[in-house]
């Protein structure tokens, strides 16, 4: 088979860990033609794996490694998402270095400057990261995250596990970190049913909270369309929030029904014409605002979700890939 091009993800996450950035962009490239090479950080014996059309995981990534240094393999596109991985850079040598600059945490500080210095084109999910990295690159460019398009078009079963709630019923997923407040899902619970999809990474998930574990990614939709509104519940004075651009929201958009979030950037952009996202800048705002969503009309809701599914058809994955295709072609062409 011809392809237009090898694309190498190195060792950051493991291909079956949730379904984020790494997986979706991989995708997106695998289906325009790419050979996509994605390193699972996780070593196991489990060899080489093609996980979907084109895109070829190694379950050992030192094997990923060494063919490219030994020249089996040529690197067209190096795409990376930590920046802890510019060590290996000068060992692939790839045409293309591209560093999609996704978070931002105090531990991956001290590595910026040298994926930055090693990156051709930076790409940036949130407007709090590219304002930084402009700064420090000549060749940066605001693509944040999406939702997928089966989000629109999957079949799905709803779950009977919340069959006994008879109550509003109000959902979080994610992680659990320290970007998350607890405090307002055990507020909501207090009231309502405040359901929980997920993993706690560093805090708990709060006892009168309805934990259902980590999920399957083709699993959410069953569990999205049995709930009556999504959570967004992050503590604002985290910088982790201030550049975070939450996958979940736009999935959220996609199935259509009310999101209630605390309020920073990349929630306020769509309410910049009208109030689309119901948020809040206190802790007394949002329970507020659970409140309104409550009791909204059946025609409220109707409205609401129409909007917000036509806000998500915009904000595909594949909607980013052309972005991020377009910014190569102008980088073919010379136009950057």
């Amino acid at each position: 088979m011809t392809y237009k091009g090898t694309v190498f993800f190195p060792p950051v996450l493991d291909w079956g860990f949730l379904k984020q950035l790494p997986q979706q962009i991989c995708t997106q490239f695998a289906r325009d033609g790419y050979k996509v090479i994605f390193c699972n950080n996780t070593i196991t014996d489990n060899g080489i794996e093609e996980v979907e059309p084109n895109i070829f995981v190694y379950h050992n990534h030192k094997n990923a490694i060494n063919d490219v240094t030994f020249e089996k393999i040529k690197v067209d596109i190096f795409l990376t998402t930590w920046a802890k991985t510019h060590t290996l850079v000068d060992m692939i040598k790839p045409k293309k270095t591209i560093y999609y600059s996704c978070d931002v945490f105090d531990e991956w500080k001290d590595m910026e400057p040298h994926m930055i210095e090693k990156a051709d084109i930076i790409l940036c999910t949130s407007q709090y990261i590219y304002d930084t990295r402009k700064n420090q690159h000549d060749n940066v460019h605001l693509v944040r995250n999406g939702v997928c398009s089966s989000m629109f078009t999957d079949d799905y079963t709803l779950t009977n596990h919340f069959s006994k709630f008879n109550n509003t019923k109000f959902m979080f997923s994610g992680a659990i970190g320290k970007w998350v407040s607890t405090y307002l899902m055990k507020k909501v619970g207090v009231k309502y049913h405040c359901l929980f999809i997920g993993k706690e990474f560093g805090k708990q998930v709060p006892s009168n909270v309805w934990d259902f574990g980590v999920k399957e990614h083709h699993e959410l939709i069953n569990y999205y369309h049995a709930v009556d509104a999504f959570l967004i519940p992050f503590n604002t004075k985290s910088e982790i929030v201030l550049a975070a651009c939450p996958i979940k929201l736009y999935e959220y958009l996609a199935i259509g029904k009310p999101i209630i979030a605390t309020s920073w950037a990349e929630t306020e952009i769509f309410n910049a014409d009208e109030e689309i996202i119901f948020t809040a800048k206190t802790d007394e705002e949002f329970m507020a605002q659970v409140d309104r969503v409550a009791n909204l009309s059946p025609d409220e809701l109707d409205v609401i979700s129409t909007k917000y599914k036509s806000i998500a058809k915009e904000n595909t994955w594949e909607k980013r890939y052309e972005q991020i295709k377009a910014i190569l072609d102008g980088e073919r062409n010379g136009a950057i």
